[in-house]
């Protein structure tokens, strides 16, 4: 029994498998609409965070959907969010079972370098905070 108060919908960009052609890296990328409840992370989350990470802008999303996060190991980049104009890629996803809202729980920090991203070409979307 998933709750949608509170939820608007949110362009999330997709990124595929990485792939060689003409011997460049490539990335195919989908855009997908996803329902989220975007909200900054609160004094006591960002109190967590390490002291050199403080200052870098990061968002938390609540939602139905279970989104990819980035791994640095498998060299997978992590599902971007575009929020307030900007995009935000996910580093973390929590599936919460045990609750009855049955939500994700995601975090995404801002993409450092914006140049290689393209804005979402849908109108209607949520994009500001």
């Amino acid at each position: 029994m998933a709750i949608g108060i509170f939820r608007r919908p949110y362009i999330v960009r997709r990124r595929g498998e990485q792939r060689i052609i003409d011997g460049y890296a490539v990335r195919d990328s989908t855009d997908i609409t996803a329902m989220l409840n975007v909200q900054p992370l609160s004094v006591n989350e960002l109190r967590a965070l390490p002291e050199g990470e403080r200052t870098i802008k990061r968002v938390k999303a609540f939602g139905a959907d279970e989104l990819i996060s980035a791994d640095e190991h498998g060299g997978r980049p992590g599902d971007l969010l575009y929020y307030g104009g900007q995009w935000y890629e996910c580093k973390t996803c929590v599936h919460w079972l045990h609750t009855p809202l049955a939500h994700c729980e995601s975090e995404f920090v801002i993409l450092a370098d914006q140049s290689g991203q393209q804005p979402p070409n849908v109108g209607g979307i949520a994009d500001d905070p």
